[in-house]
């Protein structure tokens, strides 16, 4: 059987406006918002500008109280997303710095050093949305196969 990708996130967010905010300094759009029959408002964000959402809002949350989701065990760790190479990594922090969004890294996980020794060998960087909910952008990550045969190298 073949495997899977993830076609889209679903968050909980205290606003919907407060998250738009902060992804369409990524470049994420609003495809739509529609209402749940319990009240609640959902919107649809499309963060690549081909599928109708890759991200659904809503507005039915809190902010996190450790204000970092990958400092409380609860729920979502992280969202991360994929770009073509170190230089478009170095772009986005440049360019999220320059919107007041505050960054960690560049780091690499895995095997070239910096991140954990099982890590996939990415480079990336952090930061958060206005709730607290972690975002990654990386670039570099290996496939099982080059993870296999790294592995295999080093011993």
């Amino acid at each position: 059987m073949a495997g899977f990708h993830v076609g889209h996130m679903g968050l909980h967010v205290p606003s919907i406006d407060e998250e738009m905010e902060f992804l369409e300094k990524l470049g994420g759009s609003v495809t739509g918002i529609d209402q749940m029959d319990n009240g609640t408002r959902v919107a649809f964000v499309s963060m690549d500008g081909e599928r109708h959402h890759t991200i659904a809002l809503f507005e039915d949350g809190e902010k996190l109280p450790s204000g970092n989701s990958r400092m409380r065990g609860t729920g979502l760790h992280h969202i991360a997303m994929p770009v073509d190479s170190r230089d478009d990594v170095d772009k986005w922090q440049k360019e999220l710095e320059e919107k007041g969004v505050k960054t960690a890294g560049p780091s690499i996980q895995g095997p070239e050093g910096g991140g954990l020794e099982n890590g996939s060998g990415s480079y990336s960087i952090f930061f958060q949305d206005p709730n607290g909910i972690c975002f990654e952008i990386y670039t570099g990550s290996m496939s099982v196969a080059e993870f296999k045969t790294s592995k295999a190298a080093a011993q």
